[in-house]
């Protein structure tokens, strides 16, 4: 049996498919005013208020939803001069009060942003990373799966400084040769050839995950054999992911895309042959589809 299927699909359908089902949605959707891909996509608060309950209906009680999504600086608000979009914690609020989910914390993903520094703001290093539970029944959740390997530090103050205590079930502080990561889910520069997977950046979709953030995503908030869907595949980051640490998975997009013609470009190549290209291109297609 496939361990993985492949929709070119709306998301509404992509995630109807597995009604219940889902022990993880894990996504980056289009954000507000920007990454269109030339689809007109410009998404707005009663979208990602249907997104919401797509999501709902698709996990199963206890499954946990990994949300990736921010909003440009733009003029939102007349006279307020430019602002960074509040699209994010408005669907927080309308997830957790209105479809019912539960929101167990706020996720940062930090990657490095352009260099420099705009005008009268701060460069941008980080996303909101939002997380969400289906209430019903308890959760998979493996912080231990993503642990870092520290560095090794030479006193205990220099173990203090560089917060790579833990606390043990005794209460006592110990020193460990692992950091588990805090709220701030920090990979530094994600850039060309950085994001982990070199073989997915070669599809050249213009907003990929780094291959980092989707695995640990993975490993950390789906069980063993369980299913992770992905509704906006896009390069098919998270599907490789998924099943590279043995997860079932299921995803769709809606397919052709607009890519610069100057660069190596899929234009209208429908994204399930991209997803195959993907997964086949690391090598792993007798691992992963064996069965």
């Amino acid at each position: 049996m496939s361990r993985y299927t492949l929709m070119q699909s709306d998301y509404r359908e992509t995630l109807a498919a597995v009604a219940g089902q889902a022990d993880l949605v894990l996504t980056s959707p289009p954000y507000a005013d920007a990454r269109t891909y030339g689809m007109g996509c410009n998404w707005t608060d009663a979208d990602y208020a249907a997104l919401g309950d797509a999501v709902f209906a698709a996990l199963k009680p206890g499954g946990h939803a990994l949300i990736n999504v921010d909003a440009p600086v733009r003029e939102w608000r007349k006279g307020f001069g430019t602002e960074r979009g509040f699209h994010p914690w408005r669907l927080m609020l309308d997830w957790a009060e209105r479809v019912g989910f539960r929101v167990p914390d706020r996720l940062a993903f930090g990657r490095m942003g352009q260099v420099g520094r705009p005008p009268g703001r701060f460069r941008n290093d980080w996303e909101p990373l939002l997380w969400f539970q289906r209430p019903g029944d308890s959760a998979f959740f493996d912080a231990d799966a993503i642990k870092k390997k520290s560095t090794p530090r030479t006193n205990a103050k220099q173990r203090r400084n560089e917060d790579v205590w833990a606390r043990s079930s005794e209460g006592g502080d110990y020193f460990t040769d692992s950091i588990l990561p805090g709220t701030l889910w920090d990979y530094g520069c994600t850039g060309g050839n950085q994001t982990g997977a070199p073989d997915i950046e070669a599809e050249n979709h213009p907003a990929r995950w780094p291959y980092k953030l989707a695995e640990d995503i993975v490993r950390c908030f789906c069980p063993p054999d369980g299913l992770a869907v992905d509704p906006f595949v896009g390069a098919g980051t998270s599907a490789v992911a998924a099943l590279e640490h043995g997860r079932r998975f299921h995803g769709g997009d809606l397919g052709s895309r607009t890519f610069d013609p100057a660069k190596p470009h899929l234009d209208a190549v429908p994204w399930v042959v991209v997803a195959e290209r993907v997964i086949v291109a690391r090598g792993r297609q007798q691992k992963l589809f064996g069965g």
